[in-house]
């Protein structure tokens, strides 16, 4: 009786492994964060609420932590493109100001705990490489803190999934 108890613990200690390595992203990334390597544990995407009629729109998600702890970090973003893009998402998606369906461009902020950065300057580009996974590169973006006028620049690049 006693090895078939030791068999079944083992049979379900087996099964719980291999459920949560199930859920682990498989990724590359170098991104930085003022030089400091940001290594994200969550990575997702999912269709966003486009700005203007004719556009589409998708919303990224790179996060580490736990949201309001001094360990959370957070890079969010969203990408508008037209809907006669026949290349959307993949492009090149600048944050700041632009002409609304001429050109690609993107919104979105950096969490360091619990100061924000709006992100305000240069470009993401993004690229799909299959269903769920893409490659981002982050050009340097500037992010900015209206409350301080601290600024920290993004760079560094994410490939692999996206849940």
């Amino acid at each position: 009786m006693k090895k078939l108890l030791l068999l079944f613990v083992s049979v379900l200690l087996f099964l719980a492994c291999n459920s949560s390595d199930d859920s682990s992203l498989n990724f590359n990334s170098d991104i930085r964060v003022n030089g400091v390597v940001f290594t994200p544990t969550n990575a997702r995407v999912s269709n966003a609420t486009a700005n203007m009629p004719g556009e589409g729109a998708m919303a990224f998600s790179f996060t580490k932590g736990t949201s309001g702890s001094s360990g959370y970090e957070a890079v969010n973003f969203t990408i508008n493109y037209p809907l006669t893009s026949s290349s959307a998402p993949n492009g090149v998606y600048e944050f700041g100001i632009g002409v609304i369906g001429e050109v690609l461009f993107a919104q979105g902020f950096y969490v360091k705990g619990s100061t924000a950065y709006d992100m305000a300057g240069y470009s993401v580009q993004v690229t799909a490489l299959s269903n769920n996974e893409y490659r981002i590169d982050f050009q340097n973006i500037q992010a900015f803190n209206p409350l301080n006028s601290q600024v920290v620049i993004i760079s560094g690049y994410y490939e692999g999934e996206i849940n």
